[in-house]
């Protein structure tokens, strides 16, 4: 089964802006630039599936032309008191003991990096493999750690991992085996 991972675009929030789990809509023009250059290299006989986070599900749905079924174990982190905040105003203490354990730390009302993870991989683990492709609009957050997870790498390393806003990540899988094929293709 083939499988395309595909990040939301950038968003309308200011430039600097922690934002996860808060619904922040795609900036417009350049959702349609994203659904415009993706669109013509999708298979046409594809399932979809979108985060229900208005930036991931309005690109799905322009993708697919149709109402597209959401999950919410592919929302973004959760940073908690952080969200909507400009990294630049989130005290200093807070982000150092975030860097000092990546994967553990939680920001406060929030969600740590292993708890997305477990979200996300419950997810991944779940997929019915078939003989149709699978389009899937998520997070940067999630993208990250199924690489992780796909390389054997822990989830805090998925930090690592870069991925454009609107970069399109393939996998193929099936019972035996599943190969990352693909990283921020655009």
């Amino acid at each position: 089964m083939d499988i395309h991972l595909i990040r939301h675009p950038r968003t309308i929030a200011p430039r600097g802006t922690c934002y996860g789990a808060a619904d922040i809509a795609a900036d417009p023009e350049i959702l349609e630039a994203d659904a415009a250059r993706i669109a013509p290299i999708l298979p046409e006989n594809a399932r979809f599936l979108s985060s229900p986070m208005t930036r991931a599900h309005t690109l799905a749905f322009r993708l697919a032309g149709r109402p597209v079924p959401t999950d919410p174990r592919l929302v973004e982190m959760d940073f908690g008191t952080w969200e909507n905040r400009l990294w630049s105003d989130i005290p200093r203490t807070e982000i150092d003991a975030w860097a000092a354990d990546t994967g553990g730390y939680t920001p406060p009302n929030g969600e740590s990096v292993n708890t997305m993870a477990t979200r996300v991989i419950g997810w991944w683990n779940s997929i019915e493999i078939t003989d149709v492709p699978l389009i899937v609009i998520t997070h940067g957050g999630p993208l990250r750690v199924i690489a992780a997870h796909i390389l054997g790498a822990p989830a805090a390393n998925s930090i690592a991992l870069d991925i454009s806003w609107g970069g399109r990540v393939t996998i193929r899988r099936d019972a035996q085996s599943t190969m990352l094929t693909g990283w921020n293709l655009r």
